[in-house]
């Protein structure tokens, strides 16, 4: 019996006509369709087929963080498009690739280190300590879409 890989594909979704401190809306399902159509429209029905197994478990509105999970060998065909996707729901974004693991563990460590440097980053902007805690707390929050 062989067994199943699944390569766990972490992005980020940045849309161009709001500032990044902004929260981005968009369902699992609009961008799973999103993506399938446009793996069709670059590498036809093969690639499509392939990828039946395509599920987005992860998204951050406030750092724009997304986790989808695939198998392993289709994983190729979603980390090329990535960057020629434009669109998120009905706004023009960008995608970008920010690592692909084997675990969802290893993804989540990436995640917290990506955090904190986000944190750091944007900490001096907020003056208040409720607003520092809001955001330390929107941060880390998880949603499942």
């Amino acid at each position: 019996m062989v067994r199943v890989k699944h390569r766990y594909i972490l992005m980020q979704i940045r849309c161009n006509n709001r500032p990044a401190s902004e929260p981005v809306v968009i369902s699992s399902q609009t961008l799973r369709t999103y993506i399938d159509n446009q793996v069709e429209r670059y590498y036809g029905e093969f690639a499509t087929a392939s990828m039946i197994r395509l599920n987005v478990i992860y998204f951050n509105a406030k750092t724009h963080l997304c986790i989808i999970q695939t198998r392993h060998g289709p994983h190729r065909f979603i980390t090329s498009i990535l960057p020629l996707l434009t669109v998120a729901g009905s706004e023009i974004a960008r995608y970008r690739t920010l690592y692909v693991g084997a675990t969802l563990k290893q993804c989540q460590n990436f995640i917290v280190k990506y955090q904190q440097r986000y944190i750091n980053k944007t900490i001096g902007e907020y003056r208040g300590v409720m607003q520092k805690q809001k955001l330390i707390e929107d941060v880390t929050r998880v949603r499942k879409l």
